[in-house]
Protein backbone atom coordinates (compact mmCIF):
# COMPACT_ATOMS: atom_id res chain seq x y z
CA UNK A 1 0.00 0.00 0.00
CA UNK A 2 2.68 2.46 1.09
CA UNK A 3 4.89 1.40 -1.94
CA UNK A 4 1.88 2.34 -4.40
CA UNK A 5 1.30 5.44 -2.40
CA UNK A 6 5.24 6.40 -2.90
CA UNK A 7 4.64 5.49 -6.57
CA UNK A 8 2.16 7.96 -7.58
CA UNK A 9 4.13 11.03 -5.41
CA UNK A 10 7.04 10.05 -8.07
CA UNK A 11 4.62 9.90 -10.81
CA UNK A 12 2.67 13.02 -9.97
CA UNK A 13 6.06 15.01 -9.54
CA UNK A 14 7.34 14.20 -12.93
CA UNK A 15 3.83 15.04 -14.27
CA UNK A 16 4.56 18.82 -12.88
CA UNK A 17 8.27 19.10 -14.56
CA UNK A 18 6.88 20.37 -17.76
CA UNK A 19 8.19 23.91 -18.88
CA UNK A 20 4.58 24.67 -19.81
CA UNK A 21 3.84 26.56 -16.42
CA UNK A 22 -0.57 26.50 -16.68
CA UNK A 23 0.21 22.42 -17.13
CA UNK A 24 1.18 22.51 -13.16
CA UNK A 25 -2.52 23.83 -12.30
CA UNK A 26 -5.11 20.61 -12.05
CA UNK A 27 -8.48 21.73 -13.93
CA UNK A 28 -11.93 19.70 -14.04
CA UNK A 29 -15.11 20.70 -14.24
CA UNK A 30 -16.27 16.73 -14.17
CA UNK A 31 -17.36 17.15 -10.43
CA UNK A 32 -19.45 19.44 -10.64
CA UNK A 33 -22.99 17.24 -10.76
CA UNK A 34 -21.91 16.39 -7.26
CA UNK A 35 -21.96 20.19 -5.50
CA UNK A 36 -24.31 22.05 -3.11
CA UNK A 37 -25.90 19.23 -2.24
CA UNK A 38 -28.77 20.03 0.64
CA UNK A 39 -27.67 18.74 4.00
CA UNK A 40 -23.70 19.38 3.38
CA UNK A 41 -22.55 21.71 5.31
CA UNK A 42 -18.77 21.44 5.31
CA UNK A 43 -15.75 22.02 3.01
CA UNK A 44 -12.29 21.08 3.44
CA UNK A 45 -9.23 23.36 2.58
CA UNK A 46 -5.95 21.55 2.81
CA UNK A 47 -2.27 23.54 2.43
CA UNK A 48 0.77 22.41 1.79
CA UNK A 49 3.77 24.20 2.96
CA UNK A 50 6.61 23.64 -0.10
CA UNK A 51 9.19 25.32 2.24
CA UNK A 52 9.24 21.86 4.26
CA UNK A 53 8.54 19.86 1.45
CA UNK A 54 11.14 17.16 -0.36
CA UNK A 55 10.80 15.73 -3.71
CA UNK A 56 12.14 12.15 -2.51
CA UNK A 57 9.99 12.52 0.86
CA UNK A 58 6.23 11.37 1.03
CA UNK A 59 5.78 10.55 4.42
CA UNK A 60 3.61 13.88 5.16
CA UNK A 61 1.62 12.51 2.02
CA UNK A 62 0.76 8.97 3.73
CA UNK A 63 -1.35 11.29 6.77
CA UNK A 64 -3.51 12.52 4.23
CA UNK A 65 -4.20 9.92 1.91
CA UNK A 66 -4.55 7.46 4.61
CA UNK A 67 -6.68 9.45 7.59
CA UNK A 68 -8.63 12.00 5.63
CA UNK A 69 -11.97 10.99 4.82
CA UNK A 70 -14.99 13.31 2.79
CA UNK A 71 -18.71 13.92 2.89
CA UNK A 72 -20.46 13.16 -0.61
CA UNK A 73 -20.74 16.60 -2.20
CA UNK A 74 -18.05 17.95 -0.02
CA UNK A 75 -15.72 21.06 -1.73
CA UNK A 76 -12.05 19.61 -1.51
CA UNK A 77 -9.71 22.58 -2.27
CA UNK A 78 -5.90 21.60 -2.52
CA UNK A 79 -3.41 24.65 -2.05
CA UNK A 80 0.03 25.15 -1.91
CA UNK A 81 1.90 27.62 0.14
CA UNK A 82 4.76 28.45 -2.33
CA UNK A 83 8.03 28.23 -0.63
CA UNK A 84 8.82 31.61 1.83
CA UNK A 85 5.41 31.91 2.69
CA UNK A 86 3.77 34.87 1.46
CA UNK A 87 1.84 33.74 -2.09
CA UNK A 88 -0.29 30.69 -2.70
CA UNK A 89 -1.39 29.08 -5.54
CA UNK A 90 -4.96 26.59 -5.77
CA UNK A 91 -3.46 23.37 -7.24
CA UNK A 92 -6.37 21.78 -7.50
CA UNK A 93 -10.05 21.75 -6.20
CA UNK A 94 -13.60 19.17 -6.86
CA UNK A 95 -16.74 18.12 -5.33
CA UNK A 96 -16.41 14.87 -3.63
CA UNK A 97 -18.68 12.17 -5.78
CA UNK A 98 -21.47 11.33 -4.31
CA UNK A 99 -25.22 11.73 -3.42
CA UNK A 100 -27.04 12.00 -0.18
CA UNK A 101 -29.76 9.39 1.06
CA UNK A 102 -32.26 11.53 -0.15
CA UNK A 103 -31.21 12.70 -3.94
CA UNK A 104 -29.95 9.26 -3.94
CA UNK A 105 -33.66 8.42 -3.65
CA UNK A 106 -34.96 11.11 -6.37
CA UNK A 107 -32.64 9.87 -9.11
CA UNK A 108 -33.52 6.80 -8.60
CA UNK A 109 -37.39 7.13 -8.72
CA UNK A 110 -36.97 9.63 -11.54
CA UNK A 111 -35.22 7.53 -13.60
CA UNK A 112 -37.73 4.52 -13.36
CA UNK A 113 -37.41 1.43 -15.61
CA UNK A 114 -35.44 2.69 -18.22
CA UNK A 115 -32.32 2.13 -16.08
CA UNK A 116 -32.64 -1.50 -16.89
CA UNK A 117 -31.22 -0.62 -21.07
CA UNK A 118 -29.57 2.46 -20.19
CA UNK A 119 -28.15 2.31 -16.71
CA UNK A 120 -28.62 4.15 -13.53
CA UNK A 121 -26.58 7.90 -12.97
CA UNK A 122 -25.92 6.06 -9.80
CA UNK A 123 -23.53 4.23 -11.38
CA UNK A 124 -21.31 6.49 -12.34
CA UNK A 125 -19.90 7.59 -8.75
CA UNK A 126 -17.74 4.51 -8.83
CA UNK A 127 -15.96 5.94 -11.96
CA UNK A 128 -16.05 9.35 -10.92
CA UNK A 129 -14.46 8.34 -7.12
CA UNK A 130 -11.51 6.88 -9.17
CA UNK A 131 -11.15 10.26 -11.27
CA UNK A 132 -11.14 12.45 -7.73
CA UNK A 133 -8.86 10.22 -6.29
CA UNK A 134 -6.06 9.90 -9.07
CA UNK A 135 -6.54 13.88 -9.37
CA UNK A 136 -6.80 14.61 -5.63
CA UNK A 137 -3.33 12.69 -5.05
CA UNK A 138 -1.59 15.06 -7.91
CA UNK A 139 -2.68 17.87 -6.27
CA UNK A 140 -1.29 16.39 -3.13
CA UNK A 141 1.87 16.43 -5.19
CA UNK A 142 1.85 20.47 -6.59
CA UNK A 143 4.61 21.56 -4.45
CA UNK A 144 6.94 18.70 -5.28
CA UNK A 145 7.31 20.55 -8.48
CA UNK A 146 8.70 24.10 -7.15
CA UNK A 147 10.69 22.43 -4.11
CA UNK A 148 14.45 23.24 -3.53
CA UNK A 149 14.89 20.16 -1.50
CA UNK A 150 15.57 16.84 -2.57
CA UNK A 151 16.10 15.71 0.87
CA UNK A 152 13.79 16.52 3.99
CA UNK A 153 15.43 19.89 4.74
CA UNK A 154 16.34 19.45 8.45
CA UNK A 155 17.30 23.55 10.18
CA UNK A 156 18.70 24.92 13.76
CA UNK A 157 17.33 27.82 15.53
CA UNK A 158 20.46 29.65 13.25
CA UNK A 159 19.38 29.11 9.40
CA UNK A 160 15.80 29.05 9.40
CA UNK A 161 14.56 29.92 5.99
CA UNK A 162 12.44 33.31 5.87
CA UNK A 163 8.75 32.25 5.20
CA UNK A 164 5.57 34.26 5.94
CA UNK A 165 2.61 32.02 6.60
CA UNK A 166 0.74 34.70 8.25
CA UNK A 167 0.90 36.71 5.30
CA UNK A 168 -0.16 33.63 3.19
CA UNK A 169 -2.75 33.00 5.49
CA UNK A 170 -4.29 36.60 5.70
CA UNK A 171 -3.99 37.18 1.72
CA UNK A 172 -5.92 33.62 1.19
CA UNK A 173 -8.39 34.06 3.78
CA UNK A 174 -11.41 34.76 2.00
CA UNK A 175 -10.69 31.47 0.64
CA UNK A 176 -12.79 30.10 3.89
CA UNK A 177 -15.88 32.28 3.65
CA UNK A 178 -19.05 30.52 3.42
CA UNK A 179 -22.74 31.41 3.18
CA UNK A 180 -23.94 28.59 4.70
CA UNK A 181 -20.93 25.95 5.76
CA UNK A 182 -18.53 25.38 7.58
CA UNK A 183 -14.84 25.00 6.97
CA UNK A 184 -12.30 22.04 8.01
CA UNK A 185 -8.48 23.46 7.04
CA UNK A 186 -5.84 20.52 6.84
CA UNK A 187 -2.21 22.60 7.59
CA UNK A 188 0.98 20.77 6.52
CA UNK A 189 4.29 23.03 7.62
CA UNK A 190 6.20 23.01 10.65
CA UNK A 191 4.71 26.46 11.55
CA UNK A 192 7.58 28.63 11.89
CA UNK A 193 7.29 31.60 11.03
CA UNK A 194 10.59 33.66 10.27
CA UNK A 195 9.69 37.21 9.16
CA UNK A 196 9.71 40.64 10.77
CA UNK A 197 6.61 39.74 12.72
CA UNK A 198 8.00 36.82 15.17
CA UNK A 199 11.52 37.37 17.08
CA UNK A 200 12.85 33.97 17.33
CA UNK A 201 15.60 34.43 20.37
CA UNK A 202 13.23 37.00 22.42
CA UNK A 203 9.62 34.75 21.42
CA UNK A 204 7.00 36.35 23.45
CA UNK A 205 3.90 34.37 21.81
CA UNK A 206 0.69 35.98 23.24
CA UNK A 207 1.92 39.66 23.14
CA UNK A 208 3.29 38.71 19.42
CA UNK A 209 0.17 37.20 18.39
CA UNK A 210 -2.24 40.15 19.15
CA UNK A 211 -0.08 42.61 17.61
CA UNK A 212 0.09 40.29 14.61
CA UNK A 213 -3.42 40.24 14.80
CA UNK A 214 -3.77 43.96 14.40
CA UNK A 215 -1.85 44.50 11.72
CA UNK A 216 -2.98 41.53 9.86
CA UNK A 217 -6.38 41.64 10.70
CA UNK A 218 -8.85 38.19 9.18
CA UNK A 219 -11.56 36.43 10.24
CA UNK A 220 -11.51 32.97 9.43
CA UNK A 221 -15.10 32.34 9.33
CA UNK A 222 -14.85 29.92 12.72
CA UNK A 223 -12.67 26.78 10.77
CA UNK A 224 -11.31 24.16 12.52
CA UNK A 225 -7.36 23.83 11.92
CA UNK A 226 -5.84 20.43 11.62
CA UNK A 227 -2.25 21.59 11.81
CA UNK A 228 1.01 18.47 11.04
CA UNK A 229 4.41 18.65 10.43
CA UNK A 230 5.52 20.13 14.20
CA UNK A 231 9.19 18.89 14.55
CA UNK A 232 9.30 17.67 10.77
CA UNK A 233 12.35 20.08 9.74
CA UNK A 234 14.08 20.79 13.17
CA UNK A 235 14.64 19.91 16.81
CA UNK A 236 14.02 23.21 18.67
CA UNK A 237 11.55 22.16 21.05
CA UNK A 238 11.56 25.20 23.22
CA UNK A 239 10.77 27.59 20.11
CA UNK A 240 7.97 24.83 18.92
CA UNK A 241 6.13 25.71 22.45
CA UNK A 242 6.22 29.21 21.69
CA UNK A 243 4.91 29.10 17.78
CA UNK A 244 1.77 26.89 19.13
CA UNK A 245 1.18 29.40 21.31
CA UNK A 246 1.44 32.08 19.12
CA UNK A 247 -0.64 30.67 16.35
CA UNK A 248 -3.49 29.06 18.94
CA UNK A 249 -3.93 32.63 19.84
CA UNK A 250 -3.24 34.89 16.38
CA UNK A 251 -5.81 32.24 14.86
CA UNK A 252 -8.25 32.41 18.14
CA UNK A 253 -8.06 36.03 17.42
CA UNK A 254 -8.62 36.01 13.55
CA UNK A 255 -11.83 33.44 14.44
CA UNK A 256 -10.90 30.29 13.68
CA UNK A 257 -9.70 27.48 16.37
CA UNK A 258 -6.83 25.16 16.26
CA UNK A 259 -8.30 21.65 16.96
CA UNK A 260 -4.95 19.54 16.48
CA UNK A 261 -1.42 21.06 16.65
CA UNK A 262 1.58 18.09 16.36
CA UNK A 263 3.90 16.08 14.09
CA UNK A 264 1.14 13.74 12.81
CA UNK A 265 -2.57 14.27 11.44
CA UNK A 266 -5.21 13.75 13.78
CA UNK A 267 -8.60 14.23 12.65
CA UNK A 268 -11.99 12.91 13.46
CA UNK A 269 -13.52 10.28 11.01
CA UNK A 270 -14.57 12.60 8.42
CA UNK A 271 -16.97 10.63 6.52
CA UNK A 272 -20.22 10.75 9.20
CA UNK A 273 -22.68 13.41 8.18
CA UNK A 274 -23.35 16.04 10.90
CA UNK A 275 -26.51 18.51 11.31
CA UNK A 276 -25.66 22.02 11.99
CA UNK A 277 -27.79 24.97 13.28
CA UNK A 278 -27.16 28.69 14.35
CA UNK A 279 -28.69 30.51 17.33
CA UNK A 280 -29.00 34.34 18.48
CA UNK A 281 -29.43 35.60 21.92
CA UNK A 282 -27.90 36.96 24.51
CA UNK A 283 -26.30 36.69 28.12
CA UNK A 284 -27.30 38.30 31.13
CA UNK A 285 -24.04 39.79 33.00
CA UNK A 286 -23.33 40.70 36.17
CA UNK A 287 -25.01 43.94 36.66
CA UNK A 288 -28.51 42.80 34.61
CA UNK A 289 -26.69 43.87 31.26
CA UNK A 290 -27.93 40.98 27.80
CA UNK A 291 -24.79 41.21 25.97
CA UNK A 292 -25.75 39.73 22.11
CA UNK A 293 -24.50 36.39 21.67
CA UNK A 294 -24.49 33.96 18.75
CA UNK A 295 -23.73 30.18 19.04
CA UNK A 296 -23.41 27.30 15.95
CA UNK A 297 -24.51 23.87 17.05
CA UNK A 298 -22.88 21.46 14.74
CA UNK A 299 -23.21 17.60 15.76
CA UNK A 300 -23.39 13.93 14.93
CA UNK A 301 -26.00 11.52 15.06
CA UNK A 302 -24.44 10.35 18.48
CA UNK A 303 -24.60 13.76 20.31
CA UNK A 304 -21.22 14.62 19.76
CA UNK A 305 -20.59 17.80 19.17
CA UNK A 306 -18.17 19.13 16.12
CA UNK A 307 -17.52 22.53 14.30
CA UNK A 308 -19.47 23.97 17.49
CA UNK A 309 -19.30 27.36 18.59
CA UNK A 310 -20.13 30.64 20.66
CA UNK A 311 -19.57 33.86 20.03
CA UNK A 312 -19.93 36.91 22.65
CA UNK A 313 -19.70 40.29 21.25
CA UNK A 314 -17.23 39.93 19.31
CA UNK A 315 -14.94 37.07 21.12
CA UNK A 316 -14.76 33.54 19.78
CA UNK A 317 -15.09 30.48 22.30
CA UNK A 318 -15.14 26.91 20.72
CA UNK A 319 -16.69 24.55 22.74
CA UNK A 320 -16.59 20.65 22.85
CA UNK A 321 -19.36 18.58 24.16
CA UNK A 322 -22.70 16.56 23.45
CA UNK A 323 -26.63 16.52 23.63
CA UNK A 324 -28.83 14.61 24.38
CA UNK A 325 -31.97 14.42 22.72
CA UNK A 326 -35.32 13.33 23.61
CA UNK A 327 -38.22 13.54 20.93
CA UNK A 328 -38.51 17.46 20.48
CA UNK A 329 -36.27 18.27 23.92
CA UNK A 330 -32.98 18.54 23.82
CA UNK A 331 -29.75 18.94 26.56
CA UNK A 332 -26.74 20.27 25.74
CA UNK A 333 -23.36 20.16 28.00
CA UNK A 334 -20.41 21.50 26.87
CA UNK A 335 -16.80 23.09 27.83
CA UNK A 336 -15.59 26.66 26.37
CA UNK A 337 -11.94 24.94 25.25
CA UNK A 338 -10.00 28.20 24.12
CA UNK A 339 -10.48 31.88 24.64
CA UNK A 340 -8.19 35.17 24.09
CA UNK A 341 -10.23 37.40 26.67
CA UNK A 342 -11.20 38.07 30.10
CA UNK A 343 -14.71 37.47 29.64
CA UNK A 344 -14.72 33.74 30.08
CA UNK A 345 -11.79 31.09 30.11
CA UNK A 346 -11.21 27.86 28.79
CA UNK A 347 -12.49 24.85 30.67
CA UNK A 348 -15.91 27.38 31.69
CA UNK A 349 -18.99 25.00 31.06
CA UNK A 350 -21.83 25.38 29.09
CA UNK A 351 -25.68 23.98 29.81
CA UNK A 352 -28.17 24.49 27.93
CA UNK A 353 -32.09 22.89 27.53
CA UNK A 354 -35.05 23.21 25.07
CA UNK A 355 -35.82 22.52 21.85
CA UNK A 356 -33.82 22.85 18.63
CA UNK A 357 -35.71 25.79 18.59
CA UNK A 358 -35.06 27.85 21.78
CA UNK A 359 -32.77 26.96 24.04
CA UNK A 360 -32.12 28.73 28.18
CA UNK A 361 -29.28 27.69 30.16
CA UNK A 362 -26.47 29.46 31.95
CA UNK A 363 -22.74 29.45 30.69
CA UNK A 364 -19.58 30.00 33.75
CA UNK A 365 -17.84 28.43 36.35
CA UNK A 366 -18.23 24.39 37.01
CA UNK A 367 -20.24 25.04 40.29
CA UNK A 368 -21.34 27.97 41.67
CA UNK A 369 -19.08 28.21 44.39
CA UNK A 370 -16.42 30.39 42.03
CA UNK A 371 -16.47 33.40 41.85
CA UNK A 372 -15.29 36.45 39.29
CA UNK A 373 -12.82 39.07 40.44
CA UNK A 374 -15.42 41.12 42.08
CA UNK A 375 -16.37 38.67 44.15
CA UNK A 376 -20.02 37.86 41.77
CA UNK A 377 -20.93 34.37 41.67
CA UNK A 378 -19.06 33.33 38.44
CA UNK A 379 -22.43 31.74 35.94
CA UNK A 380 -24.02 33.53 33.82
CA UNK A 381 -27.94 33.09 32.45
CA UNK A 382 -27.99 32.54 28.54
CA UNK A 383 -30.89 32.09 26.28
CA UNK A 384 -30.44 31.54 22.37
CA UNK A 385 -33.35 30.90 19.37
CA UNK A 386 -32.69 28.97 16.34
CA UNK A 387 -31.66 31.29 13.38
CA UNK A 388 -33.76 31.27 10.00
CA UNK A 389 -30.76 30.26 7.97
CA UNK A 390 -27.12 29.24 9.07
CA UNK A 391 -25.45 32.54 10.33
CA UNK A 392 -22.16 32.03 11.99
Amino acid sequence: MWKSILSGVVLASALFTSSDVNSQIIKTNDLNRYCDQDGINRQTVIYLDQGVIAKRDALWYKDIVNKLRFLPSERVKVVTIKDGGSEVELAWEGCYPGWTPENAKKIKESEGAMTLFTGSALDAVKDDLKFFTNNFQRALAHPLAGSKYEDKPRFTMSNFPAKKLVEALYYDSKRLDLDNGVSRVIVFSDMIEKSGLVDHKNMRPVETAEAVAKRFPMFLNHADFYIYGINYTHSESDLNTDMERFWRDYLLHSGANIAHYGNQLVVPRGDENFAVTSYTGYIVDGNGNKIITKMRLGYFPNGELTHSVLTVGDEFLPIKGSIIKSGQNIQLTGTVTASTFDGFSEGDVVKLAGSLKDMQGQIGAPDDRTVDKKGQQYIFDLSLSRDANLSL
